[in-house]
């Protein structure tokens, strides 16, 4: 058996060392007591280092935190700001420039600078107007936006949903409008034939050119040229540019063996050579629409035909009689066909924005102006106003009067007058 022997432990070395009152005292530097001392509530947190040192906690993470969030809340109006200057069509400023400058109302009757009314086209909420000597920008509700003289002698008017560009046709210059001032003073060095606007401010000028036919320049909405197309043997007389200003559509006319031949050419900005082409036989084209986003609208003596930008859809609507007249507006198109020899026989015909036909009906009576809006047709027939429904009868008239050119809807039941001599508000009544 081993031999087990009890360990014998000094008690008085394993016990721990008592410190005396008076230097745990001094160590704490504070007498002992059972009670905790309590210190005022402080706004200020204080930490201790290891090597005694305190450090003051004040605000500097609340600073940190409203700094950071002040960054993000400018990164995301930057962001909002970059984006609303590349939707919007000519830029924040200008849009908000045309918005303040429609505000505000005026009274009817309006007198106009001139002796000749040559135009109208309406806008909305607003309308232009030119005369011989000037254009004019009206509200619906009266008030003269602006009113310039153009000395033109030849004067043409063409809009967008943003400016307006009148050119002299046969002479050199071009001048571009927005609601609030004269944008651009364009001169050219051949004569103006046509020219043409779009929304973002993209416009195009055809000209006569000494080693062409005639010349088609592009110029972004800052004037800079972008391109150039030439028509060796055919002359340009038409012109229309896309929604975002990167196609252009053209026509063009020439006469061989005594008939005339049209061409239709849709380019892009990178290549002289047309995505789209059609022919026309024995025909003129008269004009372009570009009006609606969609697509563009051509019109021939007896046709309407309506394309897609995007793919050249086409529709097409055809009529025995000749048109006289062709109007856009907020709904579609509306198209006065008549006979040559008697302009009271008209047919009436209301396409959508995609050129679809919605209504057709015939109308008697000399018209000297029609505007689509709300749905409605709004006739001005000799010393009458109306208003058509779908299948031509008439919902409202007034009497407005002898002298009267143009019209510009101003609400769902009232009208502007348009003579020579001013502008007049006209309400309809049942």
């Amino acid at each position: 058996m081993p031999d087990y022997k009890k360990k014998r432990v000094s008690r008085i070395r394993s016990a721990p060392k008592r410190l005396k009152k008076s230097r745990i005292q001094k160590k704490n530097s504070a007498p002992l007591t059972d009670d905790i001392k309590m210190r005022p509530a402080s706004r200020k947190k204080q930490t201790k280092t290891q090597d005694g040192m305190r450090v003051v906690k004040g605000n500097k993470l609340e600073r940190r935190r409203k700094l950071k969030a002040f960054a993000g809340a400018a990164a995301l109006i930057a962001v909002v700001l970059i984006v609303l200057e590349l939707v919007l069509p000519v830029g924040i400023g200008e849009t908000v420039g045309n918005a303040v400058a429609v505000m505000g109302s005026g009274d009817y009757p309006i007198e106009l600078n001139g002796a000749e009314v040559l135009d109208s086209v309406s806008k909305g909420a607003y309308y232009y107007v030119i005369t011989d000597n000037s254009v004019s920008a009206v509200s619906s509700g009266g008030k003269t936006i602006f009113l310039k003289p153009h000395g033109f002698e030849n004067p043409i008017l063409k809009t967008s949903s943003t400016r307006a560009l009148v050119f002299d046709q046969g002479g050199n210059t071009a001048l571009i409008y927005n609601l609030s001032k004269l944008k651009t003073t364009f001169e050219s060095k051949n004569k103006i034939i046509t020219a043409a606007i779009s929304r973002c401010g993209v416009f195009a000028v055809v000209t006569r050119s000494e080693s062409y036919a005639s010349t088609v320049s592009v110029y972004d909405k800052n004037s800079a040229l972008i391109y150039e197309w030439y028509s060796s043997s055919d002359l340009v007389n038409n012109v229309a540019i896309s929604p975002n200003g990167k196609k252009i559509a053209v026509t063009t006319l020439n006469s061989n063996g005594g008939k005339y031949k049209s061409n239709l050419y849709v380019l892009t900005f990178d290549s002289a050579n047309p995505v789209f082409s059609e022919s026309f036989e024995d025909t003129v084209i008269y004009g372009i629409d570009s009006t609606q986003r969609g697509g563009f609208a051509i019109v021939t003596k007896n046709k309407f035909e309506f394309i897609k930008w995007g793919k050249y859809e086409r529709r097409e609507y055809t009529n025995d009689y000749s048109i006289s007249m062709l109007r856009a507006g907020s709904g579609g198109f509306a198209a006065v066909f008549n006979r040559e020899n008697d302009r009271t026989d008209n047919r009436l015909a209301v396409f959508s924005s995609s050129g679809e036909l919605k209504h057709e009906f015939s109308f008697s009576g000399v018209i000297s102006d029609i505007e689509i809006s709300g749905g409605h047709i709004y006739c001005m027939s000799d010393n009458e106003v109306s208003i058509l429904n779908n299948d031509g009868s008439v919902l409202r008239k007034a009497d407005c009067g002898y002298g009267g050119v143009r019209i510009s809807v101003l609400g769902a039941n009232s009208v502007a007058v348009i003579t020579d001599n001013g502008i007049s508000k006209l309400n309809l009544k049942e």
